[in-house]
């Protein structure tokens, strides 16, 4: 099932590059491909009795004036106290996205991740690899003519038994990128 859902992602990524991958013009011809090329990501830290620390880059391109592609790692940290014990966990895992913009300052955006994350079970910890499809959209705004800031609001499609997103809860992002 998990093969299937991911060769559909694949299959359908595919599609997208080659229906909006159309010559738009000269521009693009004289466009060096690293010119195309963004990267951006989150770091997050928060201290205290509950303790969490992620970092997630991203790179990607773009591949037209209306469709972007990428793949970016991620890490998170997280250690709490309760009562007198001391919890910890981590997660990581990788993913790819596209995003295609409707109009210049809003995008539908889609993203296949698979992450390892770490629970507990009757006293034990575990380990599983987690798959999400989140679909969603965002709203991009320049802040500089190679700098940008993003909000966007997702939904993990696949709602695995493991995943901490339950009942279709939406899930909100704020990131910042930089043109390479």
């Amino acid at each position: 099932m998990r093969q299937s859902v991911f060769f559909a992602i694949l299959i359908v990524c595919g599609l997208f590059g080659t229906a909006f991958g159309q010559d738009n013009g000269q521009r693009e011809r004289e466009e060096r491909f690293r010119d195309k090329l963004f990267t951006g990501g989150s770091v997050g830290v928060s201290l205290g009795s509950y303790t969490n620390v992620n970092f997630s880059p991203i790179i990607g391109a773009r591949l037209t004036d209306q469709f972007y592609a990428g793949a970016g790692i991620e890490y998170q940290y997280t250690r709490y106290k309760y009562a007198r014990e001391t919890y910890t966990s981590s997660q990581y895992g990788g993913r790819l996205f596209t995003q295609y913009n409707v109009v210049p300052q809003l995008y539908l955006h889609t993203e296949f991740s698979l992450v390892n994350l770490e629970y507990y079970t009757l006293n034990q910890k575990d380990r599983s690899f987690v798959p999400f499809l989140y679909v969603g959209g965002g709203y991009r705004q320049l802040l500089t003519n190679r700098s940008f800031f993003t909000f966007q609001v997702l939904f993990d499609v696949i709602q695995d038994k493991n995943s901490p997103y339950n009942s279709w809860e939406p899930i909100y992002s704020v990131g910042f990128g930089v043109d390479i």
